[in-house]
């Protein structure tokens, strides 16, 4: 089987995101032909140009699917498409707060246009208001293995007698609240627990911090199936999120993670107070097995929707 994965290439020119590489590299393990087509460029010029360019890949290569991750991509790729027989499959990756134009015109699209739509939350099928097939994202647990909690400290450069509470993501992005992680950890008034924020840096070394850290905090308004929780599980670090996509399905029985109701900065600093007072390692790697989120079970998902089509 042919696949073209389409997703958006802006983070850094022409690179898309690591959890669509994971993706990506776990079909192609299990033998399907696979091409990735980045998106490069805001707006529906930048749009339109990548549809032709995907269109002349298309009609060239004939795959049997084009797999679009976002839903703007999803519109890349049926443009692209338009007229051939090549199937279109869409991952819807965010989730939909409010009624707006785009919930709108992304359901019309999973009705008519599209062949098959996944979500990778319950949460965001629900918002849809239409039956779809949830497949989060699997962590590969070949590249997320344990290392000891001692030796990832010194490998970070963690100090001795510190508690420290990581938060992976770039701090300007407004949707993933930085600023509200700092409140919160502030508000422990401990000078003995420091607040890491952990960006661009590749998964190796991610690895290392979430080994290392005494917990991992997530902050963000929204998410569809947050890849830094099952991550983080996948490392057995505790954990303190807000109430967004699947968290609460992912971490269900768990101890050691805890799950924000409220968005205020005390209601997630007492959740960041138990996670510290816990003071172990979780059973979140034997979670993600038994919830069948390895990236291998994921891929075994994906290929038969893509058989079913």
């Amino acid at each position: 089987m042919k696949v073209i994965f389409v997703a958006s290439g802006n983070k850094s020119v022409g690179t898309v995101s690591s959890f669509v590489r994971s993706q990506f590299d776990s079909l192609q393990r299990e033998g399907l032909e696979m091409e990735l087509f980045p998106v490069v460029g805001h707006g529906w010029k930048a749009y339109l140009r990548a549809a032709l360019r995907l269109r002349k890949i298309v009609r060239t290569t004939r795959p049997d699917v084009v797999h679009a991750h976002y839903s703007v991509c999803g519109l890349v790729a049926a443009l692209a498409t338009f007229g051939l027989r090549t199937k279109v499959v869409v991952s819807i990756l965010g989730s939909f707060p409010t009624e707006n134009f785009k919930l709108h015109w992304v359901r019309f699209f999973i009705k008519h246009i599209w062949d098959a739509t996944l979500t990778k939350s319950q949460r965001t099928a629900d918002q849809l208001g239409i039956k779809l097939p949830v497949v989060p994202n699997g962590v590969n647990l070949a590249q997320f293995s344990l290392i000891d909690q001692q030796e990832a400290r010194s490998l970070v450069g963690f100090s001795e007698g510190k508690q420290y509470v990581i938060w992976c993501s770039h701090p300007s992005r407004p949707e993933k609240r930085f600023r509200l992680a700092e409140k919160a950890v502030q508000l422990l008034n401990n000078d003995n627990v420091e607040l890491v924020a952990v960006c661009d840096k590749p998964h190796d070394e991610v690895v290392k911090y979430m080994c290392a850290a005494d917990m991992l905090l997530l902050t963000s308004v929204s998410e569809g199936s947050p890849n830094v929780i099952k991550e983080a599980m996948a490392c057995n670090c505790p954990l303190v999120s807000t109430d967004v996509g699947d968290v609460q399905w992912v971490t269900e029985g768990v101890e050691g993670t805890y799950v924000a109701m409220a968005d205020d900065p005390q209601t997630i600093s007492d959740c960041i107070e138990q996670a510290l007072t816990f003071g172990k390692r979780t059973s979140g790697r034997e979670q993600i097995l038994t919830k069948g989120l390895t990236t291998e079970c994921i891929a075994s998902k994906i290929i038969s929707i893509y058989d079913s089509l």
